[in-house]
């Protein structure tokens, strides 16, 4: 995708978290069995898996995704899979008497209890959906069949093969008006093979569906939905893999790993993993993306590159570290002196830092560049007060 394709998706991701980061998705059922696979684009690399076992009237299940623990994707362990989208904007008026439901719970609620699309459906017919205004989840069971659920639009089909992406197909004549490089890539090669019920086949398809810009695919996902077998793969990178047996896992207690954890530190997702973890020298990342080619602030801008920075950034707020975020946003408004949020997002890392009077001189810094900046002003007053009791 372009970088602006990718701003989309940063404000998308920002507004919906649960549904949003997901590029590519395969299903294909033959003999008896069903596989499905899963790209996961995106730019950071922090991606986790986590396990909570069955209860009494639940079932286990392992989700995935990012540090903020909302789940990307997940499989239960009685064959289950969903994943989610980011679409173009579509309006849902299918509302009146919805319960009103947060998605990550009623996603919850689906992947605890229930075992086929058809449970799904019926129950999320009665949630208010409106959340999915930007994106779409898609359901596959392990006898094949699979549902779309498109806002107001409710899809069910048990096609053999299958491939889904960032678009709706209520919206599309024929997948030939898909205007998604990685998706005619992968329809090319599904095209050009015969499909087969296998993990390692599944394996070739994401591949040809993967991503390897800026926002590329992180890791794929490869399940097998009735021996309940996921193969992992990080990185775009297809040489490698490791498979889990997922009712192992289900059978510990409660846990999680990070993905890259999974895969020698000599790997080429994990080297990618630490570069961008660097603690060090935590801009490394983000001076490959700028490279040797001088931007004006003006084109970083245009490209979304700010959002980059605080992306990035308050992922090492997440891990409490605010002095290694201060680098990263420092970085940022080095090459953009004119973005009030990047100096806004300086003054909170040196909040969080306990450094009040370089928190104060940044949140002024951006007040002054947006006078409408309320936040900036309840922090300044915050530092001063704290700055004052010494």
């Amino acid at each position: 995708m372009n970088r602006k394709s990718a701003l989309l998706l940063i404000l998308i991701f920002l507004l919906n978290p649960l549904v949003s980061i997901a590029c590519s998705m395969y299903k294909i059922t033959k003999n008896g069995i069903t596989i499905v696979g899963n790209n996961e684009d995106w730019l950071s690399p922090n991606n986790q898996f986590w396990f909570e076992k069955a209860e009494k009237d639940t079932y286990g299940v392992m989700y995935m995704g990012l540090l903020n623990n909302f789940a990307q994707g997940a499989i239960n362990e009685a064959g289950l899979v969903f994943d989610g989208f980011a679409n173009p904007e579509i309006p849902i008026e299918n509302t009146d008497g919805k319960l009103n439901i947060p998605i990550g719970t009623a996603i919850r609620n689906v992947m605890q209890t229930m075992s086929t699309v058809e449970q799904v459906s019926d129950y999320l017919n009665t949630i208010n959906l409106s959340s999915l205004s930007s994106s779409q989840i898609v359901f596959v069971d392990k006898s094949g069949t699979y549902l779309i659920v498109e806002g107001d639009v409710f899809i069910i089909g048990e096609d053999s093969e299958k491939a889904f992406s960032n678009f709706y197909y209520s919206q599309i004549a024929s997948e030939d008006d898909v205007e998604l490089e990685n998706f005619q890539n992968g329809r090319s090669f599904l095209n050009k093979t015969q499909g087969e019920s296998s993990l390692t086949y599944c394996g070739e398809v994401m591949k040809n569906l993967s991503n390897t810009d800026l926002f590329s695919t992180q890791y794929s996902t490869i399940y097998n939905l009735n021996t309940l077998t996921v193969r992992v793969y990080l990185f775009h990178d297809y040489t490698q893999y490791v498979d889990i047996d997922l009712k192992k896992e289900l059978s510990k207690e409660n846990h999680r790993t990070m993905i890259a954890d999974l895969f020698p530190e000599e790997s080429i997702g994990n080297k990618h993993y630490q570069m961008y973890n660097d603690v060090e020298n935590p801009t490394r990342f983000l001076e490959t993306i700028i490279s040797t080619k001088e931007y004006s602030e003006e084109e970083l801008n245009n490209e979304g590159f700010n959002g980059i920075v605080n992306m990035i950034g308050y992922e090492w707020m997440r891990k409490e570290n605010p002095a290694t975020a201060i680098k990263v946003f420092a970085y940022g408004v080095s090459l953009m002196p004119n973005d009030a949020n990047l100096y806004d997002s300086l003054g909170e890392a040196y909040f969080k830092n306990k450094e009040w009077s370089n928190s104060i001189i940044n949140y002024k810094k951006s007040l002054t560049l947006d006078t409408s900046n309320e936040n900036a002003v309840t922090m300044i007053k915050k530092a001063e007060e704290n700055r004052s009791k010494g």
